[in-house]
């Protein structure tokens, strides 16, 4: 997957530091409050789908492709694949 460098927050895109990657799914986007001594790395995907959350960002990257590679698992089977 082909995450973008970390950002800090930006208007229009993210209140918080981010990181995003887009996919065939849509956009996955990472985000933390890089301000907190210990804080989430909440992943979402298309700013509506909270796909859930990792204390370290390695984890919150592997936590995304795990939901893709679970969604793309269950669209091949819809499609009979």
């Amino acid at each position: 997957m082909n995450w973008a460098e970390p950002k800090p927050p930006t208007e229009g895109i993210s209140y918080y530091d981010h990181t995003i990657c887009e996919t065939p799914f849509g956009k996955l986007k990472i985000e933390w409050k890089s301000w907190k001594e210990s804080d989430s790395y909440d992943v979402m995907l298309n700013d509506s789908d909270w796909v859930g959350a990792e204390y370290d960002l390695e984890s919150a990257k592997e936590l995304a492709r795990n939901y893709l590679v679970k969604k793309h698992k269950e669209l091949s089977e819809l499609l009979g694949l």
